[in-house]
């Protein structure tokens, strides 16, 4: 044919009768429309044919150069059309292509947030199926949860069911081998169902083709070794959906299954802190219980030891008084620890009152040198304190501050054996710093902030030497942190350390704020 030598010869083929052509036959001739003149012309792009342009004439004609040139160049104008056409439908092709996928990266997006952003797992399962239906075109979409005990499938959630259709399907007892749901879930692939009039009936079955709907595509929900439930999408027309948006449903169930990973793990993080919670409750209420009864019966017999001490009883023997004063002492001591546990159940069961009113600070540091001075001589160590003049007055809780500043220096001489203990108190930008400084062992930077833990002491001979319960500095930095303070130390081994606290000059409370407003507003 025309045509077929046309593509071959990539070339015009002009045939001035065909009924004389020796390549043709009549038969040829008369399929051709009882062309007699005819002229080919291949439309070429970068060289290769793409088509031929045919023109016949019925009677013998030939076709001027000037025609052929012509016919040429129309062909020439033909390829570039039928290219910007080729080129216009890709470009939409493509464009649609990147819209969808556009679309599927916001809804990963949009799923991926929500689950990272938040625990109510119905709002994330509400947004996943909102992009599902979205992204698919399906007409509804529901997720069902599995539960292992009763082999059986429930409804969570729903998109484009109304109200009398979620009840319907969540009074049902969906068993895991009654549908084909089951059969997915279990094989762990998704499933489909392109009409459900060709399915056998089951109760899911029959209520979804009752409410007008034809097609479903089911997704797993499920786990590394756990199973979830299932995604439901639903058509009002046959047919299946296509691989790109089965892949598409895969992706976003996995987010799904995430998202009720999260939320599961969530309320068992919630419940183990809500036991702990009263777990220490109820500790703390038991070591307060415990710490009444015990410093009760221990301050009965530190005053009768007293008494015989002082004589009260009559003489009492040298041997039997060295006795009755080690009584004392270890009595005292004893008592200190109750104390100490007394306030640490009273912090952590939040009955611990501050009592906030006006104090001068050189005041409490001479109570705190006054105490500790006689212990400190005692150890051959020189012991000073440096209180800045003109300090402003502070209002707070003094006694608890005293507290805290005598464990500090309590501790101080304890554990320096020689040199020197110092105290230095000043205001700065609105604070007190007290700092309390030492020439003992030190302590190693990895000790540093385990100190102030609970029971915690620097693991080492002189501390266990020296005793304790550790609970000392636990206690100090509760007291300065309750009213809006710090504490810190700074320290290397082998050269002493010094422990800094700061704390407001002027301590508010709830109950000082409000009598401050109604003095305002009178």
């Amino acid at each position: 044919t025309v045509t077929g030598r046309v593509v071959l010869s990539r070339e015009p083929v002009h045939i001035t009768d065909i009924t004389q052509d020796p390549d043709f036959t009549l038969t040829e001739a008369y399929t051709l429309g009882n062309a007699r003149t005819q002229l080919g012309v291949p439309l070429l792009r970068e060289g290769s044919p793409i088509g031929v342009i045919i023109l016949s004439r019925q009677r013998v004609e030939p076709f001027t150069q000037k025609q052929i040139e012509l016919v040429r160049t129309f062909a020439d104008q033909a390829v570039i059309a039928i290219e910007n056409a080729r080129l216009l439908t890709e470009l939409r092709s493509r464009t649609e292509e990147l819209g969808r996928s556009v679309e599927e990266l916001k809804a990963l997006s949009e799923v991926g947030q929500a689950v990272s952003s938040t625990l109510d797992l119905g709002a994330i399962l509400s947004t996943v199926l909102n992009r599902s239906v979205g992204l698919t075109g399906a007409d509804a979409g529901v997720i069902f949860r599995y539960s292992q005990r009763r082999h059986a499938f429930r409804l969570v959630e729903a998109v484009g069911w109304d109200a009398g259709l979620v009840a319907q399907v969540r009074g049902m007892r969906i068993d895991e081998n009654m549908t084909l749901m089951g059969e997915a879930v279990m094989h762990r692939a998704p499933a489909q169902i392109a009409d459900l009039r060709e399915r056998p009936g089951n109760i899911l079955r029959d209520t979804m083709l009752a409410a007008s709907y034809r097609s479903v595509l089911i997704v797993p929900l499920v786990g590394a070794d756990r199973i979830f439930g299932a995604l439901l999408l639903q058509r009002r027309r046959p047919g299946e959906f296509p691989e790109a948006e089965v892949r598409l449903m895969q992706t976003l169930a996995a987010q799904s299954v995430l998202a009720i990973q999260n939320a599961g793990l969530f309320r068992e993080i919630a419940d183990k802190s809500e036991e702990l919670r009263l777990a220490s409750q109820h500790k703390s209420q038991f070591l307060a219980n415990m710490s009444h009864e015990l410093r009760t019966p221990l301050n009965a017999i530190l005053g009768y030891s007293e008494l015989l001490v002082d004589g009260i009883y009559g003489a009492v023997p040298e041997r039997a008084m060295g006795v009755l004063e080690r009584v004392q002492n270890n009595g005292k001591h004893l008592l200190a620890l109750i104390n100490d546990v007394l306030d640490l159940s009273k912090i952590e069961a939040g009955q611990l009152v501050l009592t906030f009113e006006d104090y001068a600070l050189p005041d409490v540091v001479q109570s705190v040198v006054s105490t500790a001075e006689g212990l400190a001589n005692t150890k051959g160590l020189k012991f000073s304190a440096d209180v800045a003049p003109g300090l402003p007055t502070g209002h707070g809780d003094a006694r608890r501050l005293s507290q805290v500043l005598l464990n500090l220096v309590g501790n101080a001489v304890k554990f320096t054996d020689e040199g020197e203990v110092a105290i230095r108190a000043m205001a700065e930008n609105g604070h007190f710093v007290l700092t309390v400084r030492d020439t003992g062992p030190g302590i190693a930077p990895e000790d540093q902030d385990k100190i102030f833990g609970e029971f915690q002491q620097v693991d080492n001979s002189n501390t266990r030497k020296k005793g304790g319960t550790g609970l000392g500095l636990a206690i100090s930095k509760r007291m300065v942190e309750m009213q809006g303070g710090s504490i810190a130390v700074e320290s290397e081994l082998g050269h002493g350390a010094t422990f800094r606290v700061t704390l407001p000059i002027r301590v508010e409370n709830a109950a000082d704020e409000l009598t401050g407003e109604l003095m305002g507003a009178a």
